[in-house]
């Protein structure tokens, strides 16, 4: 059980966006093993923003609200599922990490030192045809959490394009990136057939997380 946290008001995500839009951490998983690893969960994939279900992606919840492996709010659009539902599901309530987390060999050595800020954090697959339209992932307010990225399997041209701002974004096995998500961004696997797979993981801003940043950054 994680406890709240008291997210600091004296920091700005240009604390973080400073460096790019994209770049790399220092942290690197053997997504190899990783890629075993989750085979035992090949059944335990829920449809990513169910209400749009011609689009071929998944998602397997890392960390969410309630510990459990299972479809819910993390593996939504969070406003368009707190309005059709009349909740009120905020970043800082998926905190729980489900069995996919708490059993893995890989993913504690990754996040060591991060995971108490950890929150929505899920394997995202995108089958052969898989994609996100243009958009941003923050819009309204003081943004409050960031996004870090991990590509796993299919994330470079020509199988998947991955653009912020017109810019094709280019990925390395197994790093830890952070993401500039707020800027107008989309992902599109062409792969005629094979899936893309990445772990998202979305960040509390606040002072420990920045100096996670800070002290893992790869050009110092």
């Amino acid at each position: 059980m994680k406890k709240n946290l008291l997210l600091s008001e004296d920091v700005d995500i240009s604390y973080i966006y400073q460096f790019g839009d994209q770049f790399r951490l220092n942290k690197q998983l053997d997504h190899k093993g990783l890629l075993k690893e989750l085979e035992q969960y090949k059944d335990k994939w829920s449809h990513y923003n169910p209400r749009i279900t011609y689009i071929r992606r998944y998602g397997l919840s890392v960390f969410n609200h309630s510990g459990n492996i299972e479809s819910g709010p993390d593996l939504d659009s969070l406003p368009q599922y707190n309005k059709i539902h009349k909740t009120n599901y905020k970043e800082s309530d998926f905190n729980q990490a489900t069995p996919v987390y708490r059993n893995s060999q890989y993913l504690p050595g990754l996040l060591e030192g991060l995971s108490p800020y950890c929150v929505r954090t899920h394997f995202l697959k995108l089958l052969p045809g898989g994609f996100f339209p243009p958009h941003r992932d923050h819009i309204y307010g003081k943004q409050k959490s960031f996004r870090m990225i991990v590509p796993l399997k299919n994330y470079n041209p020509p199988g998947l394009y991955f653009i912020i701002e017109n810019k094709i974004l280019y990925w390395e096995d197994g790093y830890i990136y952070v993401v500039n998500t707020t800027k107008e961004h989309s992902v599109f696997n062409v792969h005629s057939n094979s899936e893309s797979l990445w772990l998202i993981i979305n960040v509390l801003l606040c002072k420990e997380s920045i100096k996670y940043v800070c002290d893992h950054i790869t050009y110092r």
